[in-house]
């Protein structure tokens, strides 16, 4: 690979060099970085003396490559951390030198560390009484999961930031200009806040908020913890610093005079991860400890007319007069406005042309089609409309919970008729689905026939019937090869309820392994099942691991609340591993930050649903607000609608400009009268569209579509 001669001043910059690197996406920076790398290794410093510091793993995909390759074989590998992974394996080394006065109730016993779904399940055993006794949060109106992620939330701003817990509730309160009863929403959020916490300090537990705490206030400054640091990494490359959050911006502030050499990557113009605590104004405070500053701005991946485009775009949201020249109208050459009446023939549209693209040679992996937020129905609907045109598409929604995927029910319907114990009676329709996923080519209808005759509920407990107990009708019916693979299955279940019970995930696994994954079965050959799969038994794994051997469940009462959990949406949430990776050749369906936080430019962008509200507008959230809970955010300065419409014109024009900055070839914006539930389309981007397009045709610059 070519580089030029601002990338190899970088690269091959003393070791002893300090460098603040920033330039907009697609400038170099990161590649010039992993060059860096390779340079320091080959010129003697040893890998492990190397600390790759990113705002989180998945951002780390290109250091991973290069430390895989066979140019890097014969090298010590260097340190890949994040702030939350330093911060735990400080804590986990150093618990012992806790002060015993700071609150915990067993400080000589290690502690156990939550996952994100073991600190959820604690909140909701916690709070529930206080909702339905207490009367807490009457007027909130939203599913019990997503406000106890709300109060979770709170503790990590307030840890994520550096100020109490305590101050949550005030600070939400000071900025509030509306209706007054939220302030009590507000009070009830701090004082929930403060219950979780209490049990964390008596029952040794560390949540994620409450690890960052205890590393920041109690261990970063400890004499042996500092000396470790600095003998430990002599040398820095920090990527994405944009992303990350305050403390972590501080713990790398504290450090940097201590090493050797440092390389901070700062992307303009960036920050998608704000409403997660991300800090672009404290990461770019980080260049000031650098000697030196360097800024690229020349981009291998946008074409000219796309920059030339995006500035229109960019001016146009900010209220700057467009000056059309005659040089505008080459953005015709890369920018396509397409309308149709209704969401489908919009969608229908974009899957032919599409297969154009496809057709003329362009890789399916240099297509994306992305959508504020990628819906059930929007992801059957487009991969629908592809596999007409016999193109393969892939999508990845990580706000998609593991719990909503048919194959997660199908597993803890299966487990509870394994295990009678748990006195859980799955419906008719729930294991007609099961038998429908389990058992391979077997239609709904023979699927809710042997549901209805062969499952019979007698008292606390189901009575499964073999096939060939069955009415002769029903096995005519449900045909004889359909009903081996169901008497198969009958058998493993029997077979395994004549021993003692297992741990979930250990019999999850040998479900996956024994039966469904064998020939005849359905998971058989699916590696989308057989992926879901793998993420529910490390679900159930790290739930057993935190939860259950705190309150010392057996393995049935683990197993029947895990089941009931994720019944009550509480449990089996999130799991970002699923798309730290994508397939090649096949077309990408994405939410439009998913695609962002991949980091991976492609040749052509769909833009769909472009007339969404979804593109900028905050998520409701009642008992919470990331930009007020912020370090850089004055106590007591109100919150009004001109802050509300400042953000998401901010929001929009960040975001368009990340998502073009990461385009080579061209853009397609998909417009609808209506979107997928038939509401009018009347949203910012659409309004900048068309205040764009009205200036152009203005300049007799017409539009080709």
């Amino acid at each position: 690979m070519e580089f030029t001669s601002d990338q190899i001043k970088v690269i091959e910059a003393s070791v002893n060099s300090s460098i603040f690197l920033s330039g907009p996406a697609g400038t170099g920076k990161s590649t010039t970085a992993v060059e860096r790398l390779n340079f320091l290794v080959s010129n003697g410093v040893p890998g492990n003396q190397i600390l790759l510091f990113f705002p989180q793993r998945t951002l780390a995909s290109r250091y991973f490559d290069t430390i895989s390759s066979d140019s890097f074989q014969g090298y010590s590998l260097p340190i890949i951390a994040t702030f939350g992974g330093i911060a735990r394996r400080t804590i986990e080394l150093y618990w012992p030198l806790i002060p015993e006065d700071i609150g915990f109730g067993e400080p000589k016993t290690s502690p156990t560390f939550l996952t994100l779904e073991s600190s959820l399940y604690f909140i909701s055993k916690l709070i529930t009484p206080l909702i339905n006794d207490e009367g807490y949060f009457s007027s909130v109106t939203i599913q019990r999961n997503r406000l106890f992620s709300q109060i979770l939330d709170n503790l990590n701003k307030s840890a994520i930031h550096g100020f109490s817990p305590t101050e949550i509730g005030e600070r939400l309160q000071s900025s509030w200009i509306g209706d007054p009863e939220q302030r009590s929403i507000f009070q009830d959020a701090q004082k929930s806040a403060l219950v979780f916490r209490e049990f964390c300090y008596q029952h040794n537990l560390l949540d994620y908020s409450l690890q960052v705490e205890l590393f920041v206030n109690h261990f970063v400054n400890l004499p042996i913890v500092k000396d470790r640091f600095k003998s430990q990494f002599k040398h820095l490359i920090y990527d994405n610093v944009e992303e990350d959050v305050p403390v972590s911006h501080d713990f790398i502030q504290n450090l940097i005079s201590d090493f050797q050499s440092s390389l901070i990557i700062h992307d303009l113009d960036a920050g998608y991860r704000i409403f997660l605590g991300a800090s672009p104004e404290s990461g770019k405070a980080l260049s000031s400890f650098c000697h030196d500053q360097v800024e690229y701005t020349k981009s291998f991946i946008m074409a000219p007319e796309l920059k030339l485009f995006n500035n229109i775009l960019v001016n146009s949201l900010e209220g700057t007069p467009i000056q059309f020249r005659e040089l505008d109208q080459q953005i015709n050459n890369v920018i396509t406005f397409n309308y149709q009446n209704y969401y489908p023939q919009m969608v229908a549209w974009a899957a032919e042309k599409i297969s154009e693209l496809i057709a003329g040679d362009t890789p399916p992996q240099d297509i994306v089609v992305l959508a504020p937020f990628l819906s059930d129905s929007l992801r059957f609907l487009l991969s629908t409309e592809l596999d007409n045109y016999d193109v393969t598409s892939t999508s990845h929604r990580p706000s998609r919970a593991l719990r909503d995927e048919p194959v997660t029910h199908c597993l803890l319907t299966l487990s509870a008729l394994a295990h009678p114990e748990w006195e859980i009676l799955p419906t008719t329709h729930e294991i007609a689905f099961a038998l429908m996923l389990s058992l391979a080519n077997i239609d709904l209808s023979r699927a809710f026939l042997l549901a209805h005759h062969a499952f019979n509920k007698t008292g606390s407990e189901i009575k499964i019937t073999e096939f060939e107990n069955l009415p002769s009708e029903i096995q005519e019916r449900v045909t004889y090869f359909a009903g081996n693979r169901y008497q198969g299955l009958i058998n493993w279940l029997n077979n395994y309820k004549s021993n003692p019970s297992q741990p979930l995930d250990h019999f999850l696994t040998r479900l996956f392994g024994e039966i469904l994954s064998q020939p005849g079965y359905g998971f058989h050959n699916n590696y989308e099942q057989g992926q879901i799969t793998e993420q529910l038994i490390d679900s159930v794994k790290k739930f057993r691991h935190s939860a259950g051997n705190v309150l010392g469940f057996d393995n049935n009462k683990f197993g029947s609340e895990y089941f009931s959990m994720v019944k009550a949406g509480v449990l089996a949430n999130q799991y970002p591993k699923a798309w730290t990776q994508r397939p090649t050749g096949a077309v990408y369906l994405s939410p439009a930050y998913t695609f962002l936080l991949s980091n991976t430019p492609v040749d052509y962008q769909f833009w769909l649903d472009a007339g969404s509200r979804s593109w900028y507008e905050r998520i409701y959230q009642p008992l919470t607000n990331p930009h007020i809970l912020h370090r850089y955010w004055d106590v007591g300065k109100p919150w009004r609608d001109t802050e509300e419409i400042d953000l998401n014109r901010n929001t929009l024009s960040c975001l368009s400009t990340g998502l073009i900055r990461r385009c080579r070839r061209g853009l397609f914006f998909c417009l609808s009268d209506t979107d997928e539930r038939g509401f009018e389309q009347k949203g910012l981007l659409l309004q900048t569209l068309n205040q764009i397009m009205f200036q152009l045709r203005s300049s007799d610059q017409a539009l080709v579509n």
